[in-house]
């Protein structure tokens, strides 16, 4: 069965529509100097991560990237340093990129505010019903919008119970997920099934999306193709 949560936000609506994407584009050019100065209007305490003997990084990308925060209103803070803490599901900032890690700040959680780094948007939706935190927008559309969940899996260690076998130490492992949220805010978790995706991606128009994915040899496990089946819905249905 598919899990399906309601979330009556402004970000479906914002994201959905063309004007956002332009507002960025004007706003980031017009207000690199000025909205650098309010970062910490939009920042709280970083959590800080303890290694405590475990392999793996905590991040989903070890290094910073330059980046910005942005409303409803275009960008907020332009030109910072932004790296995204799977593990405790917060973006990490700071103001330059060579700036020491006593600096970094976290960037407060909220419904309202956009991230983005490289090529990247991510949403943040409060927690409900095992579904929440920040998003990474892979498709925009009217019909519907396909988000990815990157996270961090604690693995505990097991000692040897042996002289033959050594220690296995705590790692963190990545993991990932993939979301539709259709035109009334509904969010749902795509199944393992490749099937069964695409019933959650067109419902009853399923079979026409499995021919067309049929047709062009593209496989709803890739994210590649799932991004593409999921513009295909879009423009097509």
């Amino acid at each position: 069965m598919l899990k399906t949560t309601i979330f009556h936000l402004l970000t479906v609506l914002l994201i959905s529509s063309p004007l956002f994407a332009q507002q960025y584009t004007e706003s980031e050019n017009q207000n690199n100097t000025s909205t650098s100065q309010k970062l910490e209007d939009y920042t709280s305490r970083a959590t800080r991560y303890v290694e405590d003997n475990t392999n793996g990084s905590p991040f989903l990308k070890e290094s910073f990237e330059v980046g910005s925060i942005l409303n409803e209103g275009g960008v907020v803070v332009s030109n910072v340093s932004l790296r995204y803490n799977a593990f405790h599901d917060e973006f990490q900032v700071k103001q330059n990129i060579n700036d020491s890690d006593d600096q970094i700040q976290a960037v407060r959680k909220s419904t309202d505010l956009f991230i983005k780094t490289g090529d990247d948007v991510y949403t943040y939706l409060l927690p409900s019903d095992g579904v929440g935190g920040y998003y990474n927008i892979l498709v925009e559309g009217n019909k519907a919008q396909l988000f990815k969940k990157s996270s961090k899996k604690f693995i505990e260690g097991v000692q040897s119970v042996n002289m033959m076998t050594g220690n296995h130490p705590n790692r963190l492992i990545d993991e990932s997920s993939y979301y539709i949220v259709n035109s009334n805010g509904e969010i749902t978790e795509l199944p393992k099934s490749k099937n069964k995706k695409l019933q959650a991606i067109a419902g009853d128009k399923r079979n026409e999306l499995k021919k067309y994915a049929k047709s062009s040899n593209l496989n709803a496990n890739k994210e590649e193709d799932l991004i593409k089946l999921v513009k295909y819905y879009n423009q097509n249905f």
